[in-house]
């Protein structure tokens, strides 16, 4: 059924081999992880919680100023 002394079948297999490296090559490289963690880093925020906008519970009054004219 197979038959591992094949020569033709040894470099299929290696031939693929070198294939899948070498397009795997680029996945694992430093400059392609920096570049992942940046494009991650730098994505816009989407909230897809419904409901609406969370506001903060903080009372901000502006102090009232003596007008003595």
């Amino acid at each position: 059924m197979r038959d591992l002394g094949n020569p033709i079948l040894w470099l299929i297999g290696v031939l693929a081999l070198v294939i899948v490296l070498f397009l795997a090559r680029g996945r694992f490289s430093a400059q392609t992880r920096v570049r992942r963690r940046r494009e991650r880093s730098h994505r816009p925020v989407v909230s897809r919680k419904p409901g609406p906008t969370v506001r903060l519970a903080v009372d901000v009054d502006k102090p009232e100023r003596d007008r003595e004219r």
